[in-house]
């Protein structure tokens, strides 16, 4: 497996002869920019906040996670975290696994199914409309009583419940299954699976979403990590179907975006208060003017506010918020330029108070502050924060999200973080 050489921010991707059809393909499902100039080179920078790996006709590119601290079974548990578990689940559900070290989704994926359906499909009862001559389930006695009249031979009108494979367990497992037919390497297995599931939906368009849907319980809860798994087949594997690379398969997952979406889970869900929020879309601020009037618009959307206000009477009815937060996935450069401006940027628009950076670290780490000149800056201080993500077990895991939402609010309402 070839590891991609990596810079600061970018993995650099030396593309081999034969390969740029594949990766002109590859640019264009992930919609990564692809510049003429890089292309003309042979290579390809991708960001660093992708991790997985890439299969060309040739060889298997290796995206490690950006962090030596980490592998990549903690991004897997950050996925569980935001889209399978639940506060009344067992701690030991986030408990680091040895099988999980490998960016093999596909592979752990078939190995626990496996394991799934000798213990036993699941199987959840379906409502089903039915004509019979005996009263059972749920009859509609003036249908019924017509049917009869009219002498019809199966006259009662019923709906009864049956045992049926069509449920969201298994139209996710299904879903999976069928993407990996285009993947040779699993295609014979995946086939023979999908035989199983017979009845189930194949047609999930975002394994994420209905994942977080799912409520386990004792007699599910041994399919967890195998539907975590579709989930992450569904959303983030791509196969080629065209040219030699046919039967291919690369999966990508945007650690960034994953790390974003986990610390506004932990702050919209621990404290007890629900004063954190996020925005579903974005805000205009300003508008782009040239010699012929008005061309383009400018937008902003911070990742989390607190005690928002959508229209304050304070400030002439525009949106406002006490603090403005903001996730940067960066274990090791805090408080950089382009953080800071953008910062207070957010602040001074939604008139905050308080401005609050938060990222990652690989032990219980204090907050820290950027403290600015008050004359010229309101507020004069950014505060950054730190999330431990490299615990060993689900219990450690869970203190360490804990103790990190309890020192935001402790930094936004000035309560010494100890």
């Amino acid at each position: 497996m070839a590891i991609s050489t990596d810079s600061a921010e970018q993995n650099i991707i030396t593309i081999q002869d034969g390969e740029q059809a594949f990766f002109e393909e590859f640019t264009k499902k992930y919609g990564i920019d692809w510049s003429y100039e890089e292309r003309k080179n042979n290579i390809l920078p991708l960001s660093r906040s992708y991790v997985g790996y890439i299969t060309t006709p040739d060889r298997i590119i290796s995206l490690k996670p950006k962090y030596h601290e980490i592998g990549f079974e903690h991004i897997i548990r950050l996925y569980l975290y935001v889209y399978g578990y639940r506060p009344t689940d067992s701690a030991a559900i986030l408990d680091l696994s040895n099988a999980e070290t490998s960016a093999d989704v596909a592979d752990m994926f078939l190995r626990n199914l496996r394991r799934n359906v000798q213990e036993g499909i699941i199987r959840t009862y379906d409502r089903k409309s039915v004509h019979t001559t005996a009263l059972k389930g749920r009859v509609d006695y003036t249908r019924t009583y017509l049917a009869a009249m009219m002498r019809k031979r199966k006259f009662v009108d019923a709906r009864v419940s049956v045992l049926s494979l069509k449920n969201d367990y298994n139209d996710l497992i299904l879903t999976a299954l069928k993407k990996l037919w285009h993947v040779s390497k699993y295609a014979s297995e995946a086939k023979e699976l999908s035989m199983y599931f017979e009845g189930a939906s194949s047609e999930v368009p975002k394994g994420s979403v209905l994942l977080e849907r799912i409520h386990f319980n004792s007699n599910t809860s041994r399919y967890r990590r195998t539907l975590t798994y579709a989930a992450m087949i569904i959303d983030q594997l791509s196969y080629s179907d065209s040219g030699e690379a046919v039967g291919t398969d690369s999966f990508l997952i945007n650690f960034d975006r994953l790390f974003e979406d986990f610390v506004a889970k932990v702050l919209k869900e621990i404290p007890e208060k629900k004063e954190f929020t996020t925005w579903a879309n974005k805000k205009k601020f300003a508008d782009v003017i040239g010699i012929n009037g008005k061309y383009g618009e400018r937008e902003y959307q911070p990742d989390i506010i607190y005690r928002y206000t959508p229209e304050d009477e304070r400030y002439d009815y525009m949106p406002a918020a006490y603090a403005v937060l903001d996730v940067k996935n960066k274990a090791y450069e805090q408080f950089k330029n382009a953080d800071i401006y953008q910062m207070l940027t957010y602040v001074r628009l939604l008139h905050g108070k308080k401005a609050i950076l938060l990222y990652p670290s690989f032990c219980k780490r204090l907050p820290e502050t950027l403290s600015l000149d008050s004359a010229v800056f309101e507020p004069s201080t950014i505060t950054a924060c730190f999330v431990n993500i490299a615990d060993e077990t689900g219990a450690e895991f869970l203190k360490s999200i804990k103790w990190f939402a309890d020192a935001v609010v402790n930094a936004i309402l000035e309560i010494p973080v100890k």
